[in-house]
C-alpha cells in the first residue's frame, strides 16, 4: 500500500485521490461541489482494447453430376473467421473432388482429392503472463494510458512502453507483435473395388498426404517485459519454424459375403493397412536485434541464436480379420483380430508376437447381441417394439508413445555461439503400446410404435502398460524416463433417450444422453506422482481417481491477534523458515495437528472429473418452419481458477477485483477476505480451496431456426434461410470468462484456467441454394 501510495502522489495525485486508488473506489472525490469530478480518472479500458465484436464469413459451392459411368462431386469453399481478440483471424480456402467409375461390369474405381490452405493470425494465451494479451488486460493497472502521455497531459499515438510495474501493455503486445500461422494440407486416394462374384471381392486404396506449415513470430522490445535467457536478457525476440509431413497409405481387403437360405448371414473381411510417415521440423530463434523494425531470426544476436528441428520417421502396419454372423436374423456375433506393428516399438518389448526382430500387439475382440424382439415369446407384445441386448470384450492398443522414446536421439544445443550435439533423452528399448480391454454390455429398447428410444451401456475398462514418465538416476543428466509401468480403470455408464413428443402438424423429437464415469489409478511408480502447473499440485496416486487438486485447506480468516494465539499456528515455508500468522491471515486446516502449516498439511481439495456429462436436443417443425436446439451440462468437477488468483492474491502490484474491497483491514473485523500486504508473507495467496470453484453448468450451445421457400422456378430446385446462434448463453457458478476450457493437451492440466481465449458468442444467418 505504501508503494502505491508514493507512486500515486508521484502521478499527481493528491492524498485523498491516491487513497482512493489505494482503496479500489471508482470515485476519486477531493472537490465537495463536484463529486463526480474524478470518477474513474480517464481509466483505461483494457479489455475493450483487447477484445470485440467481430464478423465471420463462410462461402461454400458444391457441384455433383455424371452418368452411368462416372459420376463426380466438386466443393469449393472460403472461410474468413475473426475472433473476439483482435487483430486474430482466420482465413481458410478448401476445395474437394470426388469421383466414382465403373471401368467394366467388375471393375470399379474411385478418387478424392482435397486441398486445404489456413493463414491464422495468432496471440499469446494461457501462462504466456508477459505476453497474454488477455490475462495483461485483467491484471493491468486501469489508471494507466495505453498511449504514452506527455508531461502537459497530452496523448502520443504512439503506445507506452512497460510501466513501473514491470507489466507489458496490452495494446502493444495486440497491435505490435507478430504471430502468423501458414498452411496447407493435401489429400488423395485412388481406391479400385473387383468384384470375383457376388460373394467375393477385393478392394485396394492408396494415397498420399502432404502438409506443411510456416509460422513466425516476432515480439518487440517496446511495451513489452523482457524475458530471461540463461546467457543474456531478450529485448525483443524472433522466432520461425517449418514443418513438413509426408505421408503414403495402403489399405488392401478380401471380403467374402454368403447368405445361406435365408437363415445363417456371414461377412468376412481379410484386410492388411500400411503407413509410412516422415516428418520434418526445423525452427530458429533470435534475440536482440538493432530494433524493432528487423524482425527476422537472422538479425538477433549471433551469439542467443538457436537453431535447431526434428525429423521423424515411422511406419505403421496392420493385419485384420473380422467375421460376422447372423443366424435368423435374431443372433448376432462378431469375431475380430487384429495385428499391429509400429516402428516406435523397443527391439525388446516383451508382450505380443516377435518376427524377424519386430514386435506386434495382437488385440482380438469378440461381440455377440441378442435381438429378443423377434422371439415368438415376444410376437404379441404391443408395448415393446425391439428389444436387444449386447455384450462385447477385446483388446485395443496404441502407439503414440514418440518416435524415438525407446532408442537413443539428439539434440542440437548452442554453446556460447557453438552449435553442438547432446544426448535427447534416456533410452527404454523395451517400451511398447499401451493396452485397454474394454467390456461392454448394453440394451436397446424401443417403445409405442418406436416413438420412445432407450439405449443403455454400462462399461469397464482397464489400461495396462500405460505410458509413464519414471525418475530415473541424477548420473544421466536427466530427471524421467518413458516406461510402460502405469495402469488405470474406469467404469461409467451411458444413457440415451429419444422420442417423438408431438406428432401432428408440429413435430417435436427430444433426445437426452447422460453418462458418468469413475477412474482409478492401479499402478504407477512409486505409488504416487505429484505434478505442478500454474502454480497447482496435481496429484495422481494409486486407488483413487487420477489428476485430482493436492492443496490446503481453509477455514475463514483470522478475525483478531486474539484468534491468531489462541490457533498456536506456525508458517513453515519449503526452505524451513517460520514465519507467524498475524491477524487478517488465511486460517489454513492443520491436518496432522503438528502446530505447523506446512506442505503435509496438503490434502485434495478439489476432482477436474465431472460426475455426469450429457446433452439434451430438441427439434421442431411446423410446416416450412424448423426449429433445433442442443444444450449441453456438466456436473460435479471443480476447476482452478488461476486468474482470478492473481486477481485476488492482493501480494503484488497487479489489477485486483472489486471482491478485494472487502479485505481484513481492522481488529475484529469480520470477512472471508485476507489482509493486503506486499510479497505475501504467510502466503495466504498459496494453493488453496480459496481458488478451487464448482465448475458445473449448463449451455445453450445451438438454437436455430429455418425457413424452407417454396418455389416455382425451373432454375432454382431449392432455397433454404437459417439464423444460427452458437453458444447463446451459459448457466454456472464459475467466476472465470468459461468453465468449458482446456489449457493443454496435457491430462495434468484438467480443469485449469489459464486465461485463455473463451469460447464466443455467434449469431449466424445464412442462405442455402440449391440449383
Amino acid at each position: 500500500s505504501d508503494a502505491l501510495y508514493s507512486y500515486y502522489r508521484g502521478q499527481g495525485l493528491n492524498e485523498l485521490q491516491a487513497q482512493a486508488r489505494i482503496n479500489g473506489s471508482s470515485y476519486m472525490n477531493d472537490d465537495p461541489s463536484n463529486p463526480d469530478y474524478y470518477r474513474n480518472h480517464n481509466d483505461t479500458d483494457w479489455q475493450n482494447k483487447v477484445m470485440n465484436s467481430s464478423y465471420n464469413q463462410n462461402y461454400y459451392l458444391k457441384v455433383t453430376g455424371g452418368d452411368n459411368i462416372a459420376t463426380y462431386g466438386l466443393s469449393v469453399g472460403y472461410l474468413n473467421n475473426k475472433s473476439i481478440t483482435r487483430n486474430t483471424d482466420l482465413q481458410r480456402y478448401q476445395t474437394r473432388f470426388n469421383a466414382d467409375l465403373n471401368l467394366s461390369a467388375k471393375l470399379k474405381g474411385n478418387a478424392n482429392l482435397s486441398f486445404v490452405s489456413n493463414s491464422h493470425n495468432l496471440r499469446d494465451q494461457g501462462l504466456a503472463l508477459k505476453t497474454n494479451p488477455i490475462y495483461l488486460a485483467l491484471t493491468k493497472s486501469p489508471f494507466l494510458s495505453s498511449n504514452e502521455v506527455s508531461e502537459d497531459g497530452k496523448e502520443s499515438p504512439n503506445y507506452a512502453d512497460v510501466d513501473v510495474f514491470n507489466r507489458s501493455n496490452p495494446s502493444a503486445v495486440i497491435e505490435n507483435m507478430q504471430g502468423v500461422n501458414k498452411n496447407y494440407r493435401f489429400m488423395g486416394s485412388l481406391g479400385f473395388n473387383y468384384e470375383f462374384n457376388k460373394q467375393l471381392n477385393l478392394q485396394v486404396l492408396g494415397g498420399v498426404t502432404f502438409s506443411k506449415v510456416r509460422e513466425n513470430m516476432f515480439m518487440p522490445q517496446k511495451g513489452i517485459v523482457a524475458d530471461t535467457l540463461r546467457q543474456a536478457v531478450a529485448y525483443n525476440r524472433s522466432g520461425t519454424n517449418v514443418e513438413r509431413l509426408y505421408a503414403l497409405f495402403t489399405d488392401t481387403r478380401l471380403s467374402y459375403t454368403k447368405n445361406f437360405n435365408n437363415i445363417h448371414n456371414l461377412a468376412t473381411n481379410l484386410g492388411f493397412r500400411f503407413n509410412d510417415n516422415k516428418m520434418e521440423t526445423d525452427y530458429g530463434l533470435g534475440y536482440n536485434s538493432a530494433t524493432d523494425d528487423y524482425v527476422t531470426v537472422g538479425n538477433g544476436q549471433s551469439g542467443l541464436r538457436s537453431i535447431s528441428g526434428e525429423n521423424g520417421n515411422w511406419r505403421w502396419l496392420n493385419l485384420y480379420t473380422n467375421a460376422d454372423y447372423t443366424l435368423l436374423n435374431k443372433y448376432f456375433l462378431s469375431l475380430n483380430l487384429a495385428i499391429d506393428g509400429s516402428s516406435r516399438f523397443g527391439k525388446d518389448a516383451s508382450h505380443g508376437l516377435s518376427f524377424g526382430g519386430n514386435h506386434f500387439a495382437v488385440m482380438p475382440s469378440v461381440a455377440a447381441a441378442w435381438l429378443l424382439s423377434s422371439e415368438n415369446f415376444m410376437a404379441n407384445n404391443k408395448l415393446v417394439d425391439v428389444l436387444k441386448l449386447r455384450a462385447s470384450y477385446g483388446v485395443v492398443g496404441n502407439d503414440d508413445i514418440g518416435n524415438y522414446s525407446a532408442k537413443q536421439f539428439y539434440v542440437s544445443q548452442n554453446f556460447f555461439g557453438t552449435q553442438g550435439l547432446v544426448r535427447g533423452n534416456v533410452p527404454n528399448t523395451a517400451l511398447q503400446w499401451e493396452n485397454i480391454t474394454k467390456l461392454n454390455a448394453g440394451v436397446d429398447v424401443a417403445f409405442l410404435k418406436e416413438r420412445l428410444n432407450l439405449n443403455f451401456d454400462v462399461f469397464n475398462n482397464r489400461t495396462t502398460d500405460m505410458l509413464v514418465l519414471e525418475p530415473v538416476s541424477t548420473v544421466t543428466g536427466f530427471s524421467y524416463g518413458f516406461t510402460n509401468n502405469g495402469a488405470v480403470a474406469s467404469k461409467g455408464i451411458e444413457l440415451g433417450v429419444t422420442g417423438r413428443i408431438l406428432n401432428r402438424s408440429v413435430k417435436w423429437d427430444m433426445g437426452i444422453n447422460v453418462s458418468n464415469y469413475k477412474t482409478e489409478i492401479t499402478k504407477i511408480p512409486g505409488n504416487r506422482v505429484l505434478n505442478t502447473y500454474a502454480g497447482a499440485t496435481i496429484l495422481t496416486q494409486k486407488g483413487i481417481d487420477a489428476n485430482l487438486f493436492y492443496g490446503y485447506r481453509t477455514n475463514g480468516i483470522f478475525a483478531s491477534t486474539a484468534e491468531v494465539n489462541a490457533a498456536n499456528l506456525q508458517n513453515r515455508r519449503v526452505d524451513g523458515t517460520i514465519t507467524q500468522f498475524q491477524a487478517g491471515d488465511v486460517r489454513f486446516v492443520d491436518v496432522n495437528k503438528d502446530g505447523f502449516i506446512d506442505d503435509n498439511d496438503r490434502n485434495v481439495i478439489g476432482n477436474p472429473n465431472p460426475d455426469y456429462t450429457g446433452m439434451i436436443s430438441n427439434m421442431l417443425s411446423w410446416k416450412r418452419f424448423s426449429f433445433d436446439a442442443i444444450l449441453t451440462f456438466s456436473t460435479g468437477n471443480d476447476l482452478y481458477n488461476f486468474v482470478r488468483k492473481d486477481l485476488e492474491s492482493m501480494n503484488g502490484t497487479q489489477n485486483q477485483t472489486m471482491y478485494v474491497l472487502n479485505r481484513w483491514k481492522a481488529e475484529g473485523q469480520i470477512t472471508n477476505v485476507p489482509r493486503a500486504v506486499i510479497g505475501d508473507p504467510n502466503e495466504n495467496a498459496r494453493f488453496s480451496d480459496r481458488w478451487i470453484e464448482d465448475g458445473s453448468y449448463v449451455r445453450l450451445r445451438t438454437l436455430s431456426v429455418a425457413y424452407n421457400i417454396p418455389l416455382k422456378n425451373i432454375a432454382l430446385k431449392s432455397a433454404r434461410v437459417y439464423l444460427t446462434g452458437n453458444n447463446v448463453f451459459t448457466v454456472t457458478k464459475y467466476l472465470g470468462y468459461d468453465p468449458e476450457f482446456s489449457a493443454s493437451g496435457s491430462v495434468f492440466t484438467q480443469g485449469i484456467d489459464t486465461g485463455i481465449e473463451p469460447q464466443f458468442r455467434t449469431v449466424q444467418l445464412g442462405v442455402r441454394i440449391g440449383l
